[in-house]
């Protein structure tokens, strides 16, 4: 029996679906939502398939791109778990308009995240939706998330005591009293860069052997894989490298602890064109491959590997 992992090509962005043996289904991260040609969206993967059913949903963190293509996910099927990164603050309510209105870009693109994030508890509130925080799974003895046929999903980072900088800012913002509501806003910007930081890593393995499974690396920051490596063995046979290959969390010092036979990049063709050199550098010699999501159109796949756990892009 095989488990089957499809990257779903969504242009900038993660999509990643895990169907185990009995059918189970889980989804990491849904992309932007755009339906655009040439993309894949998780709910048309569903729909070619005839599935209706999400049996775990999972958020590694919280940007457009990762984030925005779930609300379709959740109105349309029914998802029995929806693991999230963490509660917003109780007083993360909204900014009067008029002041959103006259904010930064990157300010109202924050306003517009956290929006689209309380909307999404909402819908899975009112589906009846057991919703569960990540922070459940945030130890060594409480890391995995489900186990079934050998088949094991876990949570690797955050754990306990790991830093989470964009959560920081949220409670900044939101639990101040006396604070100018203009000021509070100014500062909401600080969310999205560290975001990233803030976000999950999961990976899938068969049998107890990590070597052989896939690593979920979801947008992290270097420095969070530095706390990462200290206390775990990264060895993967499939990297869905982090944060679209760039250079601030996919470096070669990561490549060497993963060894992965092949790195699945999120990403467009177009936009990977400037990245391509570096990435090169950083495989020759390593024995890894690179594949690309944008590489292969919507109902095609590009086979990476077969075994216990069947790993391709798209599908």
């Amino acid at each position: 029996m095989n488990a089957s992992v499809h990257f779903l090509n969504v242009g900038w962005g993660d999509a990643h679906f895990i169907r185990l043996p009995s059918g189970a289904l889980t989804l990491i991260d849904g992309g932007d939502g755009s339906l655009a040609e040439g993309r894949d969206h998780p709910l048309r993967w569903m729909e070619r398939r005839g599935l209706r059913r999400l049996d775990a949903m999972i958020v590694t963190h919280l940007h457009e791109d990762h984030l925005n293509g779930l609300l379709d996910v959740v109105r349309s099927v029914e998802v029995a778990l929806a693991i999230l990164p963490y509660g917003l603050p109780e007083r993360a309510v909204r900014f009067r308009p008029e002041l959103e209105r006259e904010a930064s870009e990157l300010t109202r693109r924050v306003c517009g995240i956290l929006e689209t994030y309380r909307e999404l508890i909402r819908l899975l509130e009112a589906r009846g939706t057991e919703i569960r925080w990540r922070s459940r799974h945030a130890s060594a003895e409480s890391s995995v998330v489900w186990e079934e046929h050998g088949f094991r999903l876990e949570h690797l980072y955050p754990w306990q005591d790991d830093p989470l900088p964009a959560l920081e800012v949220l409670h900044s913002v939101f639990d101040a009293d006396g604070r100018p509501e203009e000021e509070r806003l100014a500062e909401l910007a600080g969310f999205f860069d560290k975001s990233n930081d803030d976000s999950s890593v999961y990976r899938l393995t068969a049998d107890g052997d990590e070597t052989v499974g896939v690593l979920f690396g979801g947008d992290l920051m270097e420095g969070g894989w530095t706390r990462l490596a200290r206390r775990s063995r990264l060895a993967s046979r499939i990297w869905k490298a982090p944060h679209h290959g760039l250079e601030d969390s996919f470096q070669a010092w990561l490549l060497e602890l993963v060894r992965p036979e092949a790195c699945v990049i999120p990403i467009c063709a177009e936009r990977a064109e400037p990245l391509a050199e570096r990435w090169n550098g950083m495989l020759r010699g390593s024995g890894s491959r690179l594949c690309l999501t944008g590489s292969v159109p919507p109902g095609e796949s590009l086979l990476l590997a077969r075994g216990r756990i069947h790993a391709e892009i798209g599908g």
